[in-house]
């Protein structure tokens, strides 16, 4: 049985979770380690271990921003994949909450990508289709091309800048939602 508890934040990060983190996500699309450490003192920010049957099988990080929650980084651990486990957690956050749902992807350019989609289009995620950058998590990044998908409602084009300088301030703490050049 999945066990998790959205908002139950680390203590302390470990090298478990360390290693699904760094196998999950590509350097550019996440904080380095000591950063991570420090964002866990953010009151908004949650890093929740996924445990399934006493053992960690995953992680997610969420922000609890003003009308949103943003999930920054989701990640079931390869050998656990494809069993619906993903699905379970996702359909838990979305049905416990009653504020909009937002996450990252990366547009549809080769076959995991694409499957990263549907799989977020199954649980009710639609894509907004404004161009969006995620800005680079420290100097030596590079800002990456993503899409924004979210719950229960498609991104309406009059909101999107609102949402997207809302993650450009909170999460990334870009002072310019209009260009992730400048950081504060």
């Amino acid at each position: 049985m999945i066990n998790f508890i959205l908002g139950s934040n680390l203590q302390e990060l470990n090298d478990p979770v360390k290693q699904i983190y760094i196998d999950s996500f590509p350097a550019d699309e996440r904080r380095e380690w000591p950063e991570l450490n420090q964002v866990l003192h953010n009151s908004i920010f949650s890093l929740t271990p996924i445990m399934n049957q006493q053992k960690l099988i995953g992680l997610i990080s969420t922000w609890n921003l003003h009308d949103l929650i943003f999930i920054e980084h989701f990640a079931i651990e390869k050998s656990f994949q494809g069993k619906g486990l993903g699905s379970q957690v996702l359909t838990r956050i979305i049905h416990a909450k009653s504020v909009r749902v937002v996450v990252e992807v990366e547009p549809p350019s080769d076959k995991l990508s694409r499957r990263r989609i549907t799989f977020y289009e199954r649980l009710g995620f639609s894509t907004c289709e404004n161009i969006y950058w995620q800005p680079p998590y420290s100097p030596d990044k590079v800002k990456v091309k993503m899409l924004l998908m979210s719950f229960p409602d498609i991104i309406q084009p009059l909101e999107f800048m609102k949402i997207k300088t809302q993650l450009y301030t909170d999460v990334y703490q870009w002072k310019d939602s209009h260009d992730c050049h400048y950081k504060l």
